[in-house]
C-alpha cells in the first residue's frame, strides 16, 4: 500500500470531529494535525487521536498532504487561502462561504495556486443519492425539496440558507444542470440573528421549475426530494434512507382508452418500485474516499469549486430576494 496521506482538521467543532474519526479509521491516511483558534479545542481532539494541536493554518505548512476544512462559514476564505499559499489539497464543508464574493476568491486563490478543492456538499455521496443516480431518469420537469430540522445553536453566523437550504441548492442545481433564471422567495427571522424560515420558487431554461422549503425551527426532521419527469416520479427520504420510483402502471393506458379508470386505486394505476439503498459506505466517509482518490491521482473531484461557488451564488441571490424582511435584521 502507498505512504498514508497526511492529514489536518482545520475546525476542531461538531463537524471537525466527526471528519476526525472518519479520517483515524483509514488505513490509508493519518491525521497528523488539528488546527483550531481554540487552543484548547484543538487539543482535546488531537489528544484523542495522537496528532499535533496548532492554533494557526499557517502552522500546518509542510506538514501534511491534504486537509479538510471544517471551521465556521465566516472563516473558510482566510483559512483556504493560508492552504492555498502552502498549496494544500483541500475538502472544505459547505458551504464554500458565506458570501458570493467570497467563494469567487477562494476559488481565484485556489486556481492560481493550482491547488486541487472539493467541495463538501455531502448530499452528493450519501446513499440515496448514489442509489437513484445508479437509476436513468427523464430531464425532471418540477423538483420538490423539503428541509427542516430543529433549530441547533450550531453555524449562528449564518441563517438557514447557508447552513440547510444549501444542501438542497445544490441537489437542484445538479438534477437541473443549469442556474435559474428566475429566483422567487419569502422568508424569516423567528430566533435570529439571520433567517430563519426560508421558501424558494426556481425557474430553469427548458422549464423545469423547483420548490425548495427550508426551515430549522421544526419539532420534526425531515429531509425530502421529489423529483417528477415525463412519465416518473422518484422519491428520495434522506430521514428514512429510502428511494422509491413510480411509473404508469401496466395497465392505464388500457384503462384510458376504454374509459375504465371509475373506481380504481392508484395501485391499479402506477407501480411502485423501492430502489436499494445500500447503508455503507455512510456520505462522511464516501465523501472522505473520493477526496483523498482525487489527491492522489489528481482527478477532477466529485464536487468542484465550480459547484461550490454555484450554489453560494444562488443562496446570495435567495437572500436578496428575502431582504430587509429576514437578511437585514
Amino acid at each position: 500500500m502507498a505512504q498514508p496521506l497526511r492529514l489536518a482538521v482545520v475546525g476542531a467543532g461538531h463537524m471537525g470531529r466527526f471528519h476526525a474519526q472518519a479520517i483515524a479509521e483509514r488505513p490509508d491516511a493519518d491525521l497528523v494535525a488539528v488546527c483550531d483558534i481554540d487552543q484548547g479545542r484543538a487539543r482535546s481532539l488531537a489528544d484523542e487521536h495522537g496528532a499535533e494541536a496548532v492554533t494557526a493554518a499557517a502552522d500546518l505548512a509542510g506538514r501534511v498532504d491534504a486537509a479538510v476544512v471544517a471551521a465556521s462559514t465566516s472563516a473558510h476564505e482566510a483559512v483556504a487561502g493560508a492552504l492555498a499559499d502552502q498549496g494544500t489539497p483541500m475538502l472544505i464543508e459547505k458551504p464554500l462561504a458565506g458570501t458570493a464574493e467570497e467563494a469567487r476568491r477562494i476559488a481565484d486563490a485556489a486556481r492560481r495556486a493550482g491547488v486541487l478543492v472539493q467541495v463538501g456538499h455531502i448530499l452528493r455521496f450519501d446513499p440515496v443519492t448514489r442509489a437513484v443516480a445508479a437509476c436513468p431518469l427523464p430531464d425532471p420537469v418540477y423538483i420538490e425539496v423539503l428541509w427542516v430540522a430543529p433549530f441547533s445553536f450550531r453555524s449562528m453566523d449564518v441563517g438557514v440558507v447557508m447552513d440547510l437550504m444549501i444542501h438542497g441548492l445544490d441537489v437542484v442545481l445538479d438534477l437541473a444542470g443549469h442556474m435559474p433564471t428566475e429566483v422567487h422567495a419569502a422568508g424569516g427571522v423567528v430566533v435570529g440573528p439571520h433567517e430563519d424560515v426560508v421558501n424558494v420558487r426556481l425557474g430553469f431554461p427548458g422549464g423545469c421549475v423547483a420548490i425548495v422549503s427550508a426551515s430549522r425551527l421544526s419539532r420534526a426532521r425531515y429531509r425530502l426530494v421529489r423529483v417528477f419527469a415525463e412519465g416518473v416520479y422518484v422519491k428520495m427520504d434522506y430521514g428514512e434512507r429510502r428511494a422509491e420510483v413510480l411509473r404508469p402502471g401496466r395497465d392505464l393506458r388500457r384503462r384510458l382508452e376504454e374509459g375504465t379508470l371509475a373506481g380504481a386505486g392508484i395501485e391499479d394505476l402506477v407501480s411502485t418500485e423501492a430502489i436499494p439503498v445500500e447503508a455503507e459506505p455512510d456520505a462522511l466517509r464516501a465523501q472522505l474516499a473520493a477526496f483523498l482518490d482525487a489527491v492522489r491521482t489528481g482527478a477532477e473531484p466529485p464536487v468542484t469549486l465550480d459547484d461550490g461557488v454555484r450554489a453560494v451564488e444562488l443562496a446570495d441571490r435567495i437572500l436578496d430576494e428575502i431582504q430587509p424582511s429576514a437578511n437585514d435584521e
